[in-house]
């Protein structure tokens, strides 16, 4: 074994297993602090996360470490954000809408200063603090989606409004004559 392998026990090492299975399934995360919070707030907290298709997760740093080392997709956050893992904190794991979970984060932190960002990955590259709040501003996907939804319906609803219009206007005149000749 090399001199710089870590030894690790077998609790730890199902731990370990436990976050590179969430991983997997939830690639983007944000890491939070989270120490003082209430048991009432942690699970509001985590309600809040939960509403949004995330998950929240109190983690031990070295074994987080070592899930994101053995985790193909997250090797490079491992060595990126290794720094900030220090003290208590809590891995807030998301869905498809990172927004969302980030908006809730920040919104949560407004509410309660024990719970503050610290750093947050998305697609491979590592996020700072002020990324991970510049992403909390932006659309959820449900409002991309409504967005998108009525750029597309605008050119209809205006085709169908000038096709009405057209019809609307070759039935007065059609009207007129037939009043005129009478």
């Amino acid at each position: 074994m090399p001199a710089h392998a870590t030894v690790i026990s077998p609790e730890n090492k199902e731990s370990v297993t436990k976050l590179k299975e969430i991983l997997s399934k939830h690639a983007n995360f944000v890491v939070t602090t989270y120490s003082g919070l209430s048991v009432v707030d942690m699970g509001e907290l985590r309600s809040a996360v939960r509403e949004k298709d995330g998950r929240v997760k109190v983690v031990k740093n070295n074994l987080f470490r070592i899930a994101l080392k053995e985790s193909a997709v997250h090797a490079s956050a491992a060595d990126a954000i290794s720094d900030k893992l220090k003290g208590p904190i809590a891995v807030t794991f998301a869905g498809a809408d990172i927004s969302a979970i980030s908006k809730a984060l920040v919104d949560f932190s407004k509410k309660n200063n024990k719970v503050e960002v610290i750093t947050g990955f998305l697609e491979g590259k590592k996020l700072d603090k002020a990324e991970v709040q510049q992403i909390a501003n932006l659309p959820s996907r449900e409002q991309l989606l409504t967005i998108i939804g009525r750029g597309l319906n605008t050119p209809a609803t205006k085709i169908a409004i000038g096709m009405k219009e057209v019809i609307t206007s070759l039935a007065r005149g059609i009207r007129a004559v037939g009043e005129k000749n009478g």
